[in-house]
């Protein structure tokens, strides 16, 4: 037997009903109309929902933003509508003919509403044929219409909150929108400031790199004119004294003599090189730009030298004083003091930080994944991309390699910053105590799969054993 068949007739009528019933008014359709998403109303319900609720206009059903007041007349749904409330009209009538309510939907709803003790007390049945009906004494009748009246009550607040809900809702849709407008201008005007702040503190900068440089060019010109002087000074008694040796008499042996005593001031002299100096390039928002392209670097025990002594979290490298039995694999560096990072880069932006403390010399950097571990000859040109430490005495220089060139600092480096950008070939190091650019190497174009590059050096008899640190940089440190 179908589900159909299975239906009472007051289900079935039941089910047109919620079918033919316009969603606003909960009753038959009258002049339906059909809105673009889909949905049907009574065309006046329709227009006093949408004037009730002004723009944006939305359907009612689904709350679809709809794109103005279209909508089209739906002729054959009224036709449906009305042969719906005259079939339902002719069933109650003829059940009530027969001296039954039957099961309607307002009997329906009655029993599922009230209890079994309620419908004992209110009402009575009988069966017959097998069906089993319903019937209400006037007063029991009386006391369900007073529920129902209850129930419909309840639903119409439920269905005005609803709607108010519905209409704070769109208003918050606009007031978002605002609010996201507002939060953009914000932003713009925040950064224009940025911009301006940042643009003048490079002129800034440029301006002290160009004084400094006037100061450099002249202290070097004024060492030049001293230079050229003594130089001829030096010439012309160069000439007096090889003139002398050709003379054999004393009276020019004598003048020769009063020569050098005249010449003892530039004797004296000693010809020095002028000292330049240049500020460090300090870059304002250095650091938090970088942070945003942090890397977490951990060591690779595989690369790792056999006198070096890594830490249980591998953030740490040290050199050891004997040397660790360890196998001699391909990827191992069996001469020289080094390990590499863990990870390998072949695409984006990355940043790591590196303590050096107080170490006499060290180096960090990048190399290719596939520069050469065994022997300790120079690397060859683009293998490595490193910088060196180097104390000696009270001088502190920097070194970097491809190709090796150095410059004095001031002061020691006590925290190296490391930056790689591999789409556009770039690789820089900063000094992260002072916010400065130690050297940015000139762009060049990566093939290859790159790793991060750490050596400690030797202890140099016990001035250079404190280990390099690899730093976490979800701290503030």
């Amino acid at each position: 037997m179908s589900i159909v068949e299975k239906m009472s007739t007051a289900d079935l009528m039941e089910n047109l009903r919620e079918e033919l019933t316009c969603f606003i008014c909960l009753d038959y359709f009258n002049s339906p109309v059909t809105t673009e998403c889909g949905h049907s109303f009574c065309l006046m319900c329709l227009l006093k929902n949408w004037e009730e609720h002004n723009t944006p206009l939305s359907c009612p059903e689904c709350w679809r933003t709809l794109e103005g007041p279209h909508f089209q007349p739906n002729e054959r749904l009224g036709r449906l509508a009305n042969i719906g409330r005259q079939l339902r009209s002719q069933v109650l009538q003829n059940e009530d003919e027969q001296g039954s309510f039957g099961r309607t939907a307002a009997a329906a709803a009655a029993t599922k509403v009230f209890s079994d003790d309620e419908q004992s007390t209110n009402s009575f049945s009988t069966q017959s044929h097998g069906v089993n009906r319903v019937y209400l004494s006037s007063e029991a009748e009386e006391q369900h219409k007073e529920k129902l009246q209850e129930i419909l009550n309840l639903l119409r607040k439920k269905k005005k909150e609803a709607q108010i809900i519905l209409t704070h809702e769109k208003e918050r849709v606009i007031l978002c929108k605002e609010e996201t407008k507002t939060c953009k201008q914000v932003v713009v005007s925040e950064y224009m400031k940025m911009h301006q702040f940042l643009k003048e503190e490079e002129q800034l900068q440029l301006q002290l790199l160009e004084k400094e440089e006037r100061e450099n060019m002249k202290k070097l010109r004024e060492n030049e004119i001293q230079l050229t002087q003594l130089i001829r000074s030096l010439s012309k008694m160069i000439g007096q004294i090889e003139s002398a040796f050709q003379n054999s008499t004393l009276e020019s042996f004598e003048e020769v003599r009063g020569a050098l005593e005249r010449s003892e001031t530039l004797l004296l002299q000693c010809p020095e090189a002028t000292t330049t100096e240049l500020s460090l390039c300090r870059i304002t928002g250095m650091r938090e730009m970088l942070r945003k392209f942090s890397s977490d670097i951990t060591l690779d025990p595989a690369t790792a030298n056999a006198y070096l002594v890594l830490s249980e979290d591998l953030k740490s490298v040290r050199y050891g004083a004997t040397r660790q039995q360890l196998p001699d694999n391909p990827e191992r560096f069996d001469q020289s003091a080094t390990v590499l990072g863990t990870q390998i880069f072949t695409s984006g932006r990355h940043y790591w930080e590196v303590e050096v403390g107080n170490k006499t010399e060290w180096e960090v950097g990048i190399c290719k994944d596939s520069v050469s571990r065994k022997g300790n000859l120079p690397k060859p040109p683009g293998d490595l991309f490193s910088l060196i430490g180097l104390k000696i005495g009270d001088d502190y220089s920097l070194w970097v390699s491809s190709p090796l060139k150095g410059q004095h600092v001031r002061q020691p480096v006590h925290k190296v910053g490391v930056f790689l950008d591999y789409e556009s070939g770039h690789i820089a190091f900063y000094n992260v105590t002072d916010e400065s650019l130690i050297y940015s190497f000139p762009p060049a174009s990566f093939q290859e799969a790159l790793r991060p590059i750490f050596s400690p050096c030797l202890p140099n008899e016990g001035t250079n054993t404190d280990p390099l640190t690899i730093c976490s940089l979800t701290s503030h440190a």
